[in-house]
C-alpha cells in the first residue's frame, strides 16, 4: 500500500469531505495509528480531531495506550480529546456491545463539539472478512453479512480496501509506531478465535478464503441495496406518531418474502431500534397471515395488526402532561409534533389541525382524562377510539380555555368556539 493510493481512494470514496473537519478514533492500535498519521499526511486538506475512548478496563496497559495517543497528537500538531466511559452495566447487550455503542455515542458527542463533518473509524478488509465469518457462526442472515460499509451517515472507513498486513508494512516502512492490546489475544472473545485460530486454519486449506468472505459480503452487499431501494420506492413505512401513521397490512403481505423480512429490518431501524432477529422475522408471518395478532420487537416495542392496517407501538409511553399555551410554539411530548398560538392572519379558516379561537379562559393542553366531555356531552375517549390508534389516545393533546374543552387536534371541536382573532395550531415535522 502506498499514500498515493490511499489519496486516491479517500478521493474517490469521499469526494464531498476533502478539506473538511473530521474527527478520528484513535485507539493506539497498528490500524487506527496508520489512519491518522494516512489523512495527516495525505493531501486532503483535512482538519483532524484525534479522539481517544478509554474503557476503564486493562489497568496501566489502556493507561499507557492513552498516553502514547496523546504524545502522537502532540507530535503531528493534531488536536487530541480523551473521553473516558464510566457505565460499563448491564444494558440488554454483552460487554462488548455495549461498550462499542457507548464508543460511537462519544464519537459523536465529540464530533458535535468540534463541529467535525465525519468521524473515521480504522475498520478495514480483514474485519470485514472477520464479520462475514462471525455473522454465519451466529446464524445471522444475508442483511448481517453484507459487511461494512464505507460509509454510514456521519461515520466513514477510509481503509476498507486495504488489508491489516498492509497497514502494518506501511507503518514499519515508514519508521511509525504503535501499541498491541493484549486483549486482543485472548481466548475469550469469539471475534480473537476467528482471527487468530480460524480463519488461519482455513488459509491452510484454501489460501484465498478472506478474498473469498470479502466477495460474499460485496454481492450480499449489492443485493441489500437492491431491495432498499426497491422498499423505498414503495414508501410502505409505519409512522408510530401520526393518527394516520399504519399501512395497509394487505401492501407488505403482497411483497415477496425476501422483501418482506428486509421491510421488517428496515422499519425497526427507522425508529431507531436495533435489526430484527431472525426469529421476529418468522413471526412476522403469523401476523401478515392472520394467526396472530402481534409482534413483540426490541425495548418493548410492538408490530400490531388491527383494522386492516399495521401499526407500531413505542415501548416506553409518553408521561401524562399539562402545558399553559401562551403565544408562540411550545414543542408537545409526543415526537416531531408542536402546538402554536398566534394572531390570526388573512386566509385562516377553521381545520383540522387549525382552530380559530375568541376564548378569553387561559389556554391549555393536556392530554385525555376520564371525566373529560365536550358542552354537547360527546366524550372524548369514544371519539379518539374511532380516529386514533390505541397507543396515541391516552397521550393526544387536547385544547381547553379554563375548564372548557375546545378541541381535538385532527378529530374533533366545539363548534360554537370556532371563530376568533387567534390561531391555535398543531403542525408535525
Amino acid at each position: 500500500m502506498e499514500l498515493e493510493a490511499f489519496v486516491r481512494h479517500f478521493r474517490a470514496a469521499f469526494p464531498d469531505l476533502e478539506g473538511s473537519s473530521v474527527v478520528v478514533a484513535l485507539s493506539g492500535g497498528a490500524d487506527s495509528t496508520a489512519l491518522l498519521h494516512l489523512l495527516h499526511r495525505a493531501e486532503l486538506g483535512l482538519t483532524l480531531h484525534a479522539v481517544h475512548v478509554h474503557h476503564g478496563a486493562r489497568g496501566i496497559e489502556a493507561d499507557e495506550d492513552a498516553q502514547f495517543c496523546l504524545a502522537l497528537c502532540r507530535t503531528l500538531g493534531i488536536a487530541f480529546t480523551q473521553v473516558r466511559l464510566t457505565d460499563t452495566g448491564p444494558s440488554g447487550q454483552g460487554r462488548e456491545a455495549t461498550w462499542r455503542t457507548q464508543r460511537y455515542a462519544a464519537l459523536r458527542c465529540a464530533a458535535s463539539d468540534v463541529d467535525a463533518t465525519a468521524i473515521a473509524t480504522a475498520h478495514h478488509q480483514d474485519d470485514v472478512a472477520e464479520g462475514v465469518f462471525l455473522q454465519l457462526l451466529r446464524g445471522a442472515g444475508p442483511r448481517a453479512m453484507a459487511g461494512i460499509h464505507a460509509r454510514n451517515r456521519d461515520i466513514i472507513r477510509p481503509l476498507l480496501p486495504f488489508s491489516g498486513l498492509q497497514l502494518r508494512k506501511w507503518l514499519l516502512r515508514q519508521g511509525f509506531e504503535w501499541r498491541e492490546d493484549s486483549s486482543n489475544q485472548s481466548p475469550d472473545h469469539l471475534r480473537n478465535r476467528v482471527r487468530n485460530e480460524v480463519l488461519p486454519l482455513l488459509e491452510s486449506i484454501e489460501p484465498s478464503i478472506r478474498n473469498h468472505l470479502i466477495h460474499l459480503a460485496h454481492a450480499l452487499a449489492d443485493d441489500e441495496r437492491c431491495m432498499a431501494q426497491d422498499l423505498e420506492g414503495r414508501d410502505l413505512w409505519i409512522d408510530p406518531w401520526h393518527p394516520d401513521g399504519g399501512i395497509p397490512l394487505d401492501a407488505i403481505a403482497r411483497l415477496p418474502r425476501a422483501l418482506q423480512v428486509r421491510w421488517l429490518h428496515t422499519q425497526v431501524a427507522r425508529v431507531g431500534l436495533p435489526g430484527a432477529t431472525r426469529r421476529q422475522g418468522e413471526l412476522l408471518l403469523e401476523v401478515l397471515s392472520g394467526s396472530s395478532t402481534a409482534l413483540a420487537l426490541a425495548d418493548r416495542w410492538v408490530l400490531r395488526r388491527a383494522a386492516g392496517h399495521l401499526w407500531l407501538e413505542p415501548g416506553r409511553a409518553v408521561e401524562a402532561y399539562s402545558i399553559d399555551l401562551a403565544s408562540g410554539e411550545v414543542e408537545l411530548p409526543i415526537p416531531g409534533w408542536h402546538i402554536t398560538l398566534r394572531d390570526s392572519a388573512p386566509g385562516d379558516a377553521p381545520s383540522l389541525w387549525a382552530l380559530p379561537i375568541s376564548a378569553q379562559d387561559p389556554l391549555s393542553v393536556r392530554c385525555l382524562r376520564p371525566e373529560d366531555r365536550f358542552d354537547d356531552g360527546r366524550r372524548p375517549a369514544a371519539i379518539l377510539r374511532a380516529f386514533l390508534p390505541r397507543h396515541l389516545r391516552r397521550i393526544w393533546p387536547i385544547l381547553f380555555g379554563g375548564d372548557k374543552l375546545l378541541w381535538i387536534p385532527g378529530v374533533a371541536a366545539d363548534t360554537i368556539a370556532v371563530d376568533g382573532p387567534r390561531i391555535v395550531e398543531v403542525t408535525r415535522r
